[in-house]
């Protein structure tokens, strides 16, 4: 046995039916109502996506790229990098081991050498390549490598700052570089014979050649040279105010000068006083002077233009 619903109609009026319907939405053909009704929050939430709410996944264009599951994007939508690591290794077994990408770079130190890894894997050793280095380019420094310091012992060199002053070490050994390689006291054999029997010897060859004999004629004739000595002699005279005046304008005086010569060619200055005063008369009468002759036993000085009213002290020096 079931209630019937009663309906009274004094109770249900048309105004309370269509302020109730009012309150319904309109059915749209094809969607229908369920429990999870679609309200303004999550409306909210598709809004926020932007224009990805409206793409659909995977690699292709204008899809949305997924996360893998090692929490990396696929490398197949990533553009190549040119990134490259360098690294180091003992071997080969470590070279190709190493965790490298095409591009990076394996210095060995076995070998001195260095590789690239053309393409993946690290693992093939064909994949790597050597990098080529200049041929002409510096292996070893007299037989050392790496950072090399050289010392005075490795060039067969004397020490640097060696004191070869005086008597000591007069006699120095170089080599064909002209480095010094030694230094010695000199010995009596290491001084050539000068005496007579030198011109029956060159200084260069125990065998006397024609080329000996030109040089030992310039040398003797240069010795034979030393032997004259050049004599110096020096006078004294004093040129006085009294002059002899020459119809050409012209003014001269005869000094005696016993030892001078006629063939003397001296070198002639005036002596100055030391009262300053006199000094300056001394030097404007010296500009007076125009020329000084020799003869044998006296000097003959010209004055072409004034004659000097200052008597003027003269040295006269002579090399003969």
């Amino acid at each position: 046995m079931s209630d019937a619903i009663i309906v009274r109609a004094g109770n249900v009026t048309k105004s309370y039916v269509d302020a109730k319907l009012d309150l319904k939405a309109d059915k749209i053909e094809g969607k229908g109502l369920s429990t999870n009704d679609y309200d303004n929050t999550a409306k909210e939430a598709v809004d926020s996506l932007g224009t990805a709410s409206k793409c659909n996944t995977g690699t292709k264009e204008g899809n949305v790229p997924i996360i893998n599951s090692e929490g990396k994007i696929d490398s197949s939508v990533l553009p190549s990098l040119a990134i490259t690591d360098t690294f180091t290794a003992e071997d080969q077994d470590q070279m190709i081991g190493l965790s490298a990408q095409k591009g990076d770079v394996c210095v060995r130190t076995d070998e001195n050498k260095t590789y690239i890894l053309q393409k993946e894997p690290a693992t093939e050793i064909t994949n790597w390549l050597e990098l080529a280095t200049p041929t002409d380019s510096v292996q070893s420094v007299n037989g050392k490598t790496g950072v090399v310091t050289l010392n005075h012992q490795d060039i067969g060199a004397v020490e640097s700052n060696t004191e070869i002053v005086g008597s000591t070490k007069c006699k120095i050994t170089y080599d064909s570089k002209g480095l010094v390689t030694a230094g010695e006291d000199l010995v009596s054999d290491d001084i050539p014979d000068i005496s007579a029997t030198y011109e029956t010897k060159s200084n260069k060859s125990d065998s006397f050649t024609e080329s000996s004999s030109e040089t030992y004629t310039s040398t003797k004739a240069l010795v034979d040279g030393l032997a004259t000595k050049a004599e110096i002699k020096k006078y004294t005279a004093t040129i006085s105010t009294t002059w002899t005046s020459n119809p050409n304008g012209e003014y001269t005086q005869e000094i005696t000068l016993d030892g001078i010569s006629e063939t003397d060619t001296p070198t002639i200055d005036l002596v100055l006083s030391d009262d300053v005063s006199i000094a300056k008369s001394q030097i404007e009468s010296w500009s007076c002077v125009s020329r000084i002759t020799t003869s044998t036993g006296k000097l003959t000085v010209y004055c072409y233009d004034v004659s000097p009213t200052t008597e003027i002290p003269i040295q006269i020096i002579c090399v003969r």
